[in-house]
């Protein structure tokens, strides 16, 4: 198999990628900024074309299975999938889309719609740079171009159980929203150290309940470590899983997983991977 309509089979080298093949499609982001960006569709080797398979949707696509594209290290989800395949869970397809470069166009990308971050925190000096937040218009292009688009050309399902956004840090903001604001598209979020705490607990609270009911019966694990930078996670992160817990997401919904030991970087996200889409396929 060689390249699949706009997506080139990606074959340079080196590379990381030991179980599947991935492919790549440059596109232009209907965002503000950093416009040009690179989309890569990992596809197991056990895929069929004559099958549906789930889909993950995931941030800053660098990072997802391959650590010579990435700048950090990469979470190694193809070989993790090849060993949850072995596990008896179902292969899927994943999606990423490559982050901008420059950090605060990412954190305008991957914000919650329209919400203003916390004057009291770190990194909230984007409220005075005079940008404007643009996640609303990467999460419509996604919900309502890319995935159509690799519908086209993939065996992807559209069944929303089977849809889910991840990311981690700002990409857990990702995944929380994608969740939020397309409740109709996706049915499964992989909320990895989400940077809830750059926000007003009020108004993340305010958001979370204002979609509370169109999220009855979604799943979604969320995950902090607690050790270096990544503690200033936990508190927020287990805020935001009480909060669905307080308002009737029971165990087979919702899940949270807290490493002490694990600090904020590709290799404690990957480390429970595994565990995550054992919870989106009901496998213990």
């Amino acid at each position: 198999m060689q390249n699949i309509g706009p997506f080139k089979l990606y074959t340079k080298k080196p590379t990381a990628v030991k179980y599947g093949k991935v492919y790549t499609m440059e596109v232009k982001l209907p965002v503000l900024y950093s416009k040009k960006r690179m989309v890569r569709v990992y596809v197991p080797n056990t895929v069929k074309e004559e099958k549906k398979y789930p889909i993950l949707v995931m941030a800053d696509g660098q990072n997802a299975v391959d650590r010579y594209t990435s700048a950090f290290g990469d979470w190694e989800m193809d070989y993790h999938q090849h060993k949850l395949i072995k596990s008896k869970c179902p292969p899927f397809i994943i999606v990423g889309i490559d982050c901008p470069y420059n950090s605060s166009h990412r954190a305008l990308e991957y914000s919650f719609p329209f919400m203003k971050m916390d004057d009291k925190e770190e990194g909230c000096e984007l409220n005075k740079l005079n940008l404007k937040f643009e996640s609303h218009l990467l999460y419509k292009y996604i919900a309502e171009e890319l995935l159509p688009l690799v519908r086209e050309y993939f065996p992807v399902t559209d069944d929303p159980r089977l849809v889910c956004a991840a990311g981690s840090s700002m990409g857990g903001i990702f995944s929380t929203s994608l969740l939020c604001e397309y409740p109709d598209t996706f049915g499964f979020g992989l909320i990895f150290s989400p940077g809830y705490f750059l926000y007003p607990k009020k108004d993340f609270k305010n958001y979370i309940l204002n979609h509370i009911e169109v999220l009855r019966g979604h799943k979604l694990f969320f995950y902090s470590g607690n050790t270096g930078f990544e503690a200033k996670f936990l508190e927020r992160t287990i805020d935001g899983y009480n909060l669905f817990k307080s308002n009737g997401f029971d165990e087979h919904h919702i899940h949270l997983l807290v490493d002490e030991e694990a600090e904020h970087n590709e290799a404690s996200w990957s480390k429970h991977f595994e565990e995550a889409i054992k919870f989106w396929f009901g496998k213990k």
